[in-house]
């Protein structure tokens, strides 16, 4: 057999830069491809700026305990991670359960939007607390938003990675996709840090919060009003197929993720 069929000139691993821009031969998206998609990008952009507004509301809520209720505030300030995360395990197993059921989009909205009403609540609170004083009760009022937070932690962890599949559905780029919108929301988180306690220290927990919880409500429209459903239509016979070949990947990646978010 001639050894000159066997060789192809095709590079290996092709980023769709300059002339390579087609599909690999085996219909893989290049790179490059992914990178042009509308709808990963728009949202990537929601994922980081839900995590911008997001990832330091739990820092805040802590420290205003700790601050204004001694050791109790102290002992206060840890449940707030347990609460969280035993809620956030239940609502990821909901979503797991309807996403498909309801689709991706209605669930997806109830952790977006969770965290300007957790915000408008602390708001409400931090006011009753500089007007009253702090007291037990208002710190108990002031924990229980966690609840709001280990529901939007679980619905978004849950639904940010099932989204992400469907959005790279086809082009064989899961991996890589996933990558985009986890890197987006570790930057956000990041600069989230910094945002918190910039607000905090300038302006107090109250005005912080307010701000936060006004930024969270960008993302939140956004994939309201632009983003568009993103569930399989799963009566495709091959829609079907390339979905249940990813969803081992999927889930796979769900348990890594959410804990990152609370």
């Amino acid at each position: 057999m001639d050894t000159d069929e066997k060789v192809s000139p095709a590079p290996s691993f092709n980023f769709g830069i300059g002339q390579n821009k087609a599909p690999a031969p085996d219909g893989t998206e290049t790179p490059m491809g992914v990178l042009r998609d509308p709808i990963l990008l728009l949202f990537t952009v929601i994922c980081f700026l839900f995590h911008t507004a997001n990832g330091c509301v739990l820092p805040l809520t802590m420290q205003s305990l700790a601050l204004e209720g001694g050791r109790s505030g102290i002992l206060m300030s840890g449940l707030c991670i347990i609460i969280a995360q035993t809620i956030m395990v239940a609502s990821a197993k909901i979503c797991g359960d309807y996403s498909a059921k309801f689709g991706r989009k209605p669930l997806f909205l109830i952790g977006l939007f969770s965290v300007s009403i957790r915000c408008g609540i602390l708001v409400l609170l931090t006011h009753i607390g500089a007007v009253n004083g702090s007291n037990l009760l208002l710190r108990i009022c002031i924990l229980s938003t966690q609840l709001i937070d280990g529901i939007g932690a679980g619905v978004f962890g849950t639904m940010y990675v099932l989204v992400t599949s469907d959005v790279s559905g086809g082009t064989g780029r899961f991996s890589l996709t996933l990558g985009i919108t986890t890197a987006a929301m570790s930057i956000g988180g990041t600069i989230s840090g910094y945002l918190g306690e910039m607000l905090a220290e300038d302006f107090g927990y109250r005005a912080a919060f307010g701000i936060l919880g006004l930024l969270s409500l960008v993302p939140a429209l956004l994939y309201l009003l632009i983003m568009p459903e993103t569930l399989p239509n799963y009566s495709d016979k091959e829609v079907m197929m390339t979905s249940m070949g990813k969803k081992k990947e999927a889930l796979a990646s769900i348990g890594e993720n959410t804990g990152q978010l609370v």
